[in-house]
C-alpha cells in the first residue's frame, strides 16, 4: 500500500509538471524562444533554472553515495561545483551572455573559427550523452526503491519521460517548471528530510568515526584524490554547455552575474543537507541494513519518512533529475542543429533530443550492467574538463592570454583524448582529469605567439 501511495504521487507530480510543460509550449513561436526563452530571464527565474540545473545526479545520488561510503571529504562532489559556479558568477557569466551567442560552440566559433567550434561541439554532444546517461541511471535508483521493476524497463521508462517532456516546450518550459522544482527541492530536501533525519539519527551520532567526519581530506580520500575531484567538478561549471544555455537567456549581464552567484549559494546549502542526509543514513540501523549500494543511501533514506513527507520528497529528488537531464537535452538538441547541421529549425533540435536522449540510454543500460554510476559520472566529466574547459577560458581573455586559434585546436584533441586514455588505465584513472587538463594546457601555452593568431 505504502509503495502505490508513493508510486501515485510521483505520477501526479509528474503529470503537473507535463501540464506546465504544455502551458509553455504557446510561447513557443521563433527557434529563439525555444532554444533560449527570448533571452527574457531575470534575476530570480534564472537563479532557480541554474540551481535546478547543476543540483543534479552529481551533486544527490553519487555524492550522497559516496559520503556514505567515504565520508565527509566527498562533498567535494558538490563542493567543487559551489566554487565553479562562484567563479563563473564573479568573473565571466557577463562575458558569456555579452557574446548574444545561442550555445557553448557558438560561441568558441566568435573566439576561434568553425573547425574548432565542429570538433568542440562533437565533443560536447559526447558529454551530454554521458551527463543524460548519469541522469536516468540516477532516477532509476530514486524509482527502484518504490517500484519492484527490472531495472532495463525503468531505464526505458524514465528515458521516454526525459525526452517528452524535453521536446514539447523548450526552454520556457524548462525554466517554467525549474521555479517550481527549485521551490520543491528546497522544501522536501532541506526543511522535511535533513531535520527529519538528523532526529531520527541523533542516538547514534556518537558512533560517528574519526574517517567519517575528518575534513577535507582521510583516510579513504586523500589530497591527490580530492584535488582531482574538485577539478573534475569545479571545471564543468564554469564552462558548461547547459550552465551557458541559461546565462544566454538571461535578459542582460547583471542578471546573468547574479543569478550566477546566487546559485552557488544554493547550490552549497543542498551540498550540506545531501552530506547530512547520507551520514545519518550511514547510522541508523534500519537504513543501513538495506542499503546493498552506496548509490542507494539516499534513495532508501527517504524511503523511511511518514508515507506522505517521503512521496513528496522522492517527488523533490525526481525534480532533481528532470530539472538538469531537460537542460542537458536541450541544451545537446541545439548544439546538434545549430552548430553541427548548421540548421536553426526547432524540428531539427527536436530529433537531437531524441538521438542524444536514446544514446544517453545505452550507456545508462551498459553501465547499468556492467560499471556503475560513478564511472558514468568520471566520463562526462572528466573528457569534458580536460578537453573543453581551458580553450574557453582563455579564449574569453584572448588579450590576456594572446591564446591562438591552434593552440586551442590542440587543446581540446589532446586534453579529451588524454583524459579519456587515462579513465581506462588502473593506475591512471584517479588522475585523469589532473592528466587532461596538464595536456590541455601545453598546447595553449606553446602556440600563444603562432603567426596565424586568430
Amino acid at each position: 500500500m505504502n509503495e502505490e501511495l508513493l508510486f501515485i504521487i510521483i505520477i501526479a507530480y509528474i503529470s503537473i509538471i507535463t501540464g506546465i510543460g504544455l502551458y509553455a509550449k504557446k510561447k513557443v513561436t521563433s527557434p529563439t524562444s525555444f532554444f533560449l526563452a527570448n533571452r527574457s530571464l531575470k534575476t530570480i527565474p534564472l537563479t532557480a533554472t541554474i540551481t535546478a540545473t547543476t543540483i543534479g545526479g552529481s551533486a544527490t545520488i553519487v555524492a550522497g553515495g559516496r559520503i556514505f561510503a567515504d565520508g565527509l571529504p566527498a562533498i567535494w562532489y558538490d563542493l567543487g561545483g559551489v566554487i565553479g559556479l562562484f567563479i563563473l558568477g564573479i568573473s565571466m557569466a557577463k562575458l558569456v551572455r555579452k557574446t548574444n551567442c545561442y550555445t557553448l560552440p557558438d560561441i568558441i566559433n566568435t573566439l576561434y573559427d568553425k573547425k574548432t567550434r565542429h570538433i568542440a561541439a562533437m565533443l560536447i554532444i559526447i558529454t551530454e550523452i554521458a551527463w543524460v546517461a548519469l541522469l536516468i541511471q540516477a532516477a532509476s535508483f530514486i524509482l527502484s526503491v518504490i517500484l519492484p521493476l527490472d531495472s532495463t524497463i525503468l531505464l526505458i521508462g524514465i528515458t521516454i519521460a526525459f525526452i517528452l517532456y524535453t521536446i514539447i516546450g523548450g526552454q520556457f518550459a524548462v525554466v517554467y517548471t525549474d521555479i517550481i522544482q527549485f521551490i520543491i527541492m528546497a522544501v522536501g530536501i532541506c526543511f522535511i528530510a535533513t531535520p527529519l533525519l538528523l532526529t531520527e539519527a541523533a542516538p547514534y551520532w556518537s558512533l560517528l568515526s574519526h574517517s567519517q567526519v575528518s575534513f577535507p581530506i582521510n583516510e579513504n580520500i586523500g589530497i591527490i584524490s580530492m584535488g582531482s575531484i574538485i577539478f573534475m567538478m569545479m571545471m564543468p561549471h564554469i564552462v558548461g554547455p547547459d550552465i551557458y544555455a541559461k546565462i544566454l537567456s538571461a535578459k542582460n549581464e547583471k542578471s546573468a552575474r547574479n543569478a550566477t552567484i546566487l546559485s552557488a549559494f544554493f547550490k552549497f546549502i543542498f551540498a550540506i543537507c545531501i552530506a547530512l542526509i547520507a551520514l545519518a543514513a550511514s547510522l541508523i540501523p534500519s537504513i543501513q541494513e538495506q542499503i546493498s549500494t552506496p548509490a542507494l543511501a539516499i534513495p532508501i533514506a527517504l524511503t523511511t519518512l511518514p508515507i506522505i513527507l517521503s512521496g513528496l520528497v522522492l517527488a523533490a529528488f525526481l525534480s532533481v533529475m528532470i530539472s538538469s537531464a531537460d537542460s542537458c537535452l536541450l541544451s545537446a538538441g541545439t548544439i546538434l542543429s545549430v552548430d553541427m547541421l548548421k540548421n536553426n529549425s526547432i524540428k531539427t533540435s527536436q530529433i537531437g533530443i531524441i538521438i542524444v536522449g536514446l544514446s544517453a540510454l545505452s550507456l545508462a543500460i551498459y553501465h547499468n550492467l556492467l560499471g556503475s554510476i560513478l564511472d558514468t559520472l568520471e566520463l562526462a566529466y572528466t573528457v569534458f574538463t580536460a578537453g573543453l574547459t581551458l580553450p574557453v577560458i582563455f579564449g574569453l581573455y584572448q588579450k590576456q592570454t594572446k591564446v591562438t586559434t591552434k593552440g586551442a585546436l590542440y587543446s581540446i584533441i589532446l586534453g579529451g583524448s588524454s583524459s579519456l586514455i587515462s579513465l581506462q588505465l588502473p593506475r591512471l584513472n584517479t588522475y585523469a582529469v589532473l592528466i587532461g587538463l596538464i595536456a590541455s594546457l601545453l598546447p595553449l601555452i606553446v602556440f600563444r605567439y603562432d603567426p596565424n593568431h586568430h
